[in-house]
């Protein structure tokens, strides 16, 4: 209830902030609604990313212009056309003159937006056509959690994982992602290589191809454990590791938990894991040359900011490893997928998730998701038994404004309802001051 109260928050300032500058600054409702909303989009933090944006995640037409805004655009985008609405229907209540003018340049605004998305659709389809292409195989073995979160069969969960990837190689992938936490042992963060053959915790069996697989790693003598995706080669190398830099209050660590000692006394098994510093590339050599892929682990692939990070590493694909088995057959494993879309679209990059339970997905550089999997819920998992996906993604390079210069479109509107709050707090004062003198 508080998590729920708190997003409230954003609303009930929003109207706030809106009746008070229309009232005092003139603007009409039409053009500010939307800057202050995005303005408040942009500054509120929140422990999941969340825009109005995602809402809009399969209108591929509309969330284009993601690539120069972000998905505040899109979230400007809804209201502004809300908003314009709004100033129509309240014009023929109060029986004010009707807002032509406006609504002609918000719905100016909104076709040129549709335009551009249309156009660049075509455009980027037609580059993602005759790029290169790399086969990519995803496993999701549809695991079944204990009551503390916990794989519940994982020796058997990993036998099958290396079954199907075994089928995937067959049927011609180049490249093979298992989920998040999908090794069900901790990896020594100093090993180089797989375990030898014959150690029930080898990773891969039965397969050559090149492996992403989440994993937790530590260090030999450390407490601190990662949560991390490896990349092993053919020849069972670990040619990288990123570990995951965003880590989830509450489920991945308690705040002030190592200087305070009555929480360790009452919590003695929180889960408390080590933070990532740092993205990763990975480099595989492939039929289409060598591609560049970056992982996120998790939620990270909700968030515009990090996606941008990895963007200034010069990737080729974006890959996402994710276990959602936690929220069941429910509404979370496909609101995810949607906030995702946009990472594909900032950057015009191939985006790939490896999900446990699902939504495992592919999802092409205009953020249509071509191809993904069903949702399993834990507790049917033991009958639905697995799926995997094969599909070519296209080896692209990002090159966007939004990956150059971020949210600027953000700043902006925060810059502008600063500006209009600061001359309504101004012209207030000035009234408060004549009315003294007289």
């Amino acid at each position: 209830m508080l998590f729920v109260a708190y997003h409230a928050i954003a609303w009930g300032l929003f109207c706030h902030l809106l009746r008070r500058l229309h009232t005092n600054a003139g603007i009409p409702v039409t053009f500010l609604a939307p800057i202050v909303f995005v303005a408040i989009e942009a500054v509120m933090p929140t422990v999941f990313a969340w825009n109005l944006a995602i809402t809009q995640a399969s209108v591929l037409p509309v969330i284009q212009i993601a690539e120069l805004t972000g998905p505040l655009g899109v979230s400007f985008l809804i209201i502004l056309g809300n908003a314009a609405l709004y100033q129509a229907v309240h014009a023929r209540h109060a029986r004010a003159p009707f807002p032509l003018r406006q609504l002609a340049v918000a719905g100016g605004i909104l076709v040129a937006c549709l335009g551009f998305g249309v156009v660049r659709m075509q455009q980027v389809r037609a580059a993602r056509d005759t790029a290169p292409k790399l086969e990519v195989g995803v496993v999701q073995v549809n695991v079944r959690i204990t009551q503390t979160g916990r794989m519940a069969d994982p020796r058997n969960q990993l036998i099958a994982q290396q079954q199907l990837s075994a089928t995937l190689e067959r049927a011609g992938a180049e490249l093979i992602l298992w989920p998040e936490s999908s090794y069900p042992y901790v990896f020594g963060r100093d090993r180089a290589r797989d375990w030898p053959a014959g150690d029930p915790r080898r990773i891969r069996l039965g397969f050559q191809t090149p492996l992403i697989v989440g994993a937790q790693t530590s260090a030999g003598g450390s407490v601190d454990r990662y949560n991390s995706a490896l990349l092993l080669d053919r020849d069972d190398e670990v040619r990288g590791r990123f570990d995951k830099n965003i880590l989830i209050i509450f489920g991945e660590y308690l705040p002030l938990y190592d200087q305070s000692k009555f929480i360790k006394r009452w919590i003695p098994d929180v889960s408390q894991l080590a933070r990532g510093t740092d993205v990763a590339v990975f480099s595989i050599e492939s039929t289409a040359g060598t591609v560049r892929i970056s992982p996120m682990i998790c939620y990270e692939d909700i968030f515009a900011s990090f996606g941008r990070r990895l963007a200034g590493r010069g990737p080729n694909l974006l890959v996402n490893l994710t276990n959602d088995a936690w929220f069941g057959d429910t509404t979370e494993p496909w609101q995810h997928l949607a906030a995702s879309v946009y990472r594909a679209v900032e950057l015009r990059l191939d985006l790939v998730r490896a999900v446990n339970n699902g939504v495992s997905a592919f999802i092409d550089s205009t953020g249509r998701v071509y191809a993904k999997t069903r949702v399993v819920d834990s507790a049917e998992a033991t009958t639905a038994g697995p799926d995997t996906l094969l599909e070519p993604v296209a080896v692209q390079q990002a090159q966007t404004l939004y990956a150059m210069l971020g949210e600027w479109f953000g700043a902006v509107c925060v810059a502008a309802t600063m500006l209009l709050a600061l001359r309504v707090r101004t012209r207030e004062r000035g009234a408060s001051a004549r009315r003294a003198t007289l």
